[in-house]
């Protein structure tokens, strides 16, 4: 799970870069990065479900499933 946390890390940071510096359009990396960011919460509210720590794992799931919500309205509106 390291690994996988790591690799999301640096490639919310790469598209994060992209978009800033207009190699990449920010209308496009912009929701990548989001969906690597919410992809990233949950694996880590599923460390917090681990610890048996029941706060934590809640709001990190439901901030996850916000990242998501805007990610979706902003694609489609």
């Amino acid at each position: 799970m390291k690994i996988v946390k790591i690799i999301l890390s640096i490639l919310t940071i790469i598209f994060a870069a992209l978009g800033l510096l207009k190699v990449l359009s920010f209308d496009i990396a912009s929701p990548i990065m989001l969906l690597l960011l919410g992809t990233l919460i949950i694996l880590r509210g599923f460390e917090y479900k681990e610890k048996n720590d029941r706060s934590g794992f809640i709001l990190s799931i439901m901030t996850a499933l916000f990242v998501y919500f805007v990610v979706i309205y902003n694609l489609f509106i």
